[in-house]
This record gives structure tokens, sequence and C-alpha cells, in this order.
């Protein structure tokens, strides 16, 4: 049987009829009360080094899962940043791309029109060489359709054949 405190405090002893109290049943009773006092002392003891147990293994949860809550808002920031300096970069590369392809089809306009300009350049010339040579082609047709003036013909003279030319001898 278990004592409890309101046993210990009603308990009353037998009085003896000289003397006072039954020492027998005193001490009896004090070393049932000794041996429960042990046991829950122990029992309490132990219960208070499992609260102590389970209240460090407790905080270390806690110490856990507050490292995980900052693990999973810093992953959940750098992600964030990540997709934000992914975005920012793609725009980036995005503007860089439109730019050059901008270059690339003003090269190609502004050489396009400088080819334009040297064939005009070149059919110009071709039209003024074409003139040039039209004129020069004329003015010898017109110097073969004319007739050469009197002071430069040849007249008709009759050859002798009976003329011999005289080649003067030479010395041996």
């Amino acid at each position: 049987m278990k004592i409890t405190p309101l046993d210990i405090y009603q308990r009353e002893f037998a009085k003896k009829k000289i003397g006072g109290l039954d020492d027998t049943e005193v001490y009896g009773f004090l070393k049932k009360i000794g041996r429960e006092y042990e046991s829950l002392y122990t029992e309490n003891k132990a219960l208070k080094e499992q609260v102590d147990r389970l209240t460090a293994q407790m905080k270390d949860y806690l110490e856990l899962e507050k490292t995980l809550k900052q693990t999973l808002i810093s992953a959940q920031k750098a992600s964030g940043d990540l997709k934000r300096s992914a975005e920012k970069e793609s725009e980036l590369m995005l503007k860089e791309a439109e730019m050059q392809g901008e270059r690339i089809i003003e090269e190609a306009r502004s050489e396009a029109e400088s080819v334009s300009k040297d064939i005009r350049e070149l059919k110009k010339q071709k039209r003024l060489l074409k003139i040039e040579l039209k004129t020069i082609l004329e003015s010898y047709m017109s110097m073969l359709d004319e007739e050469p003036p009197i002071s430069f013909r040849a007249s008709p003279q009759p050859v002798d054949s009976n003329a011999v030319m005289s080649v003067p001898a030479q010395g041996n």
C-alpha cells in the first residue's frame, strides 16, 4: 500500500497508557514512509532527468527547426534572386541580340547603298564611254567619208618601163 500525503497527516498513533506512543508502531510507520519517500525520490529524480533530457532534445529540435526554416527562407530568396538574375540576363542578351541585329541590318543597308551608288556610277561611266566612243567612231567615219584635199591627191604619172634606175657603183 502506497502512502499518500493525506495518510501521513491523518495518521494517529495508539497511546500507551503510560509513556505516550507505541514506539514500534511509530518506527514501523516511519520506515514505511522512508521506503515510499525513497521510491518517490528516486522516481522523481529519474523523471527530472528525463524532463531535462527531453527539454534539451526539444531545444535541439526547435533549433533544428529554426535552422531549417532559415535555410528554406534563404533557399527561397536565393531562388528568387537567381530567377530575377536569369530574367535580367536574358533581357540583356535579347537587347544585345536586337542591337547586333540592327547593326548588321544597318551595315547591310549601308553596303547595299554603297553598291547601288557604285552601280549607278559605273552605268554613268558606261554611258559616257559609249558617247565618247561613238563620237570618236563618228569622227573616224567622217574622216573616211571625206576625200582628201587636192594638194594631197597623187597625180597619175605614167610609168616608163624603159627607164632604168641607175644605182651608183661602188668601188671594189
